[in-house]
């Protein structure tokens, strides 16, 4: 570090010191290390919280695939209970029609059993008692059946014939059993998709409850995190007021300094008028690169008085580069003149300045940039030799687009071109 930037940092440091322990805490009872651990476990606490976020929303993209497995699969299991209720439905039908076609047999063997009984009683009147007695004690057609003893009291024509519906009572019998077989096997089975649509459903109800509370712990998690980012900026808030205030109080003082100074200047100027020589300091940089045209030197005369700067000129010089000469802090800025145009008379902005930097180079010198159409640096700024700190204009007292660069010692103006020999 350089012995100016060293000075700098000193008077700087000194003043932030001094404010610190005189007057900041005194004012504003700000804790800047406190504010920087509040903001440091902010930033933390956000991190862990988008991290959880983030695995959140993973896993709320499996629940979701995982919802559509289900969905799928009870679709399936509905369309199959539905396939199931149609064949149980049709079972029960040809079950029904079955029965109907045995309830019809059955009248015909009742019907054919009345026309045997007419013809047994025909034999009874020919004296077979004991085969009557037998016929007519049977309690139902196949207890009728059972007793082959009466088959030969029957004629072949009627035995033939009871023997014909007997077989297909028994077929239709057998149809009707294997339909309820089947029936009972479609029922179990449509019990066993019901049980299983039943626990697809269970866990989808599941799955969207964990949905929810991922998306109720997601919701949580960003207005924690909507919470955290409003005490973090008004954590940044308190600390850029803090920042602002100390530099704010050591632009104050340095200025209050520089006052002090040019007073005490301007009282030692009175009593020893000499003008000053080049006083002794670090060398300078020409203030406006690429244009070296005079149009006024440090001595000429004006209505005023000695011009007291030079004005550098020069085709398409207005809103060229102005920089800064040496290094320093800029301790005064005009930038209200909205006069950016030649003129015969003063505007009285800016004292005929017009907008103008003033830069203590912290060494006793101070330069000073007039006329300006733009500033880019402001008052407290530290700048460094060649840096841009303005663009050329024609603000204030100006007949035309120039540059009035001037320089001082101690508060005394002396010759700028006196730093370029």
């Amino acid at each position: 570090m350089t012995g100016k930037r060293m000075r700098v940092f000193g008077v700087m440091a000194a003043l932030a010191v001094a404010f610190s322990t005189a007057t900041v805490h005194d004012t504003f009872a700000f804790d800047i290390d406190e504010n920087s651990r509040e903001r440091e476990q902010i930033a933390n606490e956000n991190s862990q919280m988008q991290e959880e976020i983030m695995n959140n929303r993973q896993e709320l993209k499996d629940k979701r695939v995982y919802r559509r497995e289900l969905q799928r699969e009870i679709q399936s299991l509905a369309a199959k209970i539905k396939e199931s209720n149609e064949k149980i439905s049709g079972l029960n039908k040809d079950i029904k029609e079955k029965q109907t076609q045995i309830d019809q047999k059955l009248e015909g063997i009742a019907d054919r059993l009345e026309l045997l009984r007419t013809r047994l009683r025909a034999i009874y009147m020919a004296g077979d008692t004991s085969s009557l007695e037998i016929i007519l004690g049977a309690k139902d057609f196949s207890d009728l059946i059972d007793k082959s003893q009466m088959m030969k009291n029957v004629s072949d024509y009627d035995s033939s014939l009871i023997k014909e519906l007997q077989k297909k009572m028994d077929v239709i019998s057998a149809e009707q059993k294997e339909l309820k077989s089947k029936k009972s096997e479609v029922e179990k089975e449509k019990k066993s998709l019901e049980e299983n649509k039943k626990k697809m459903n269970e866990l989808s109800e599941e799955n969207e409850k964990l949905i929810e509370e991922l998306l109720d712990e997601n919701e949580k998690l960003n207005l924690d995190i909507k919470a955290n980012e409003e005490r973090q900026k008004v954590l940044e808030e308190a600390l850029d007021q803090y920042n602002r205030e100390m530099a704010d109080k050591a632009r104050q003082e340095r200025i209050a300094q520089l006052i002090e100074r040019q007073k005490q200047n301007r009282l030692n100027a009175q009593n020893d008028p000499e003008i000053l020589v080049k006083p002794e300091g670090d060398e300078y940089v020409w203030p406006c690169p690429g244009y070296s045209y005079l149009t006024a030197l440090f001595a000429e005369e004006r209505y005023y008085g000695s011009h007291g700067a030079i004005d550098i000129a020069g085709a398409g010089i207005y809103g060229a580069n102005v920089i800064a000469c040496a290094s320093g802090i800029v301790f005064s800025v005009n930038t209200t003149c909205p006069h950016d145009y030649g003129k015969e008379a003063s505007c009285g902005c800016g004292g005929g300045y017009g907008n103008y930097i003033m830069i203590d180079h912290l060494n006793g010198k101070v330069s000073i940039y007039a006329h300006l159409s733009g500033l880019i640096v402001d008052v407290g700024d530290e700048v460094q030799a060649g840096q841009v700190i303005g663009y050329v204009g024609t603000t204030g007292y100006s007949t035309g687009p120039h540059l009035h660069f001037e320089t001082r010692y101690d508060g005394v103006r002396y010759d700028p071109l006196l730093e370029f020999e």
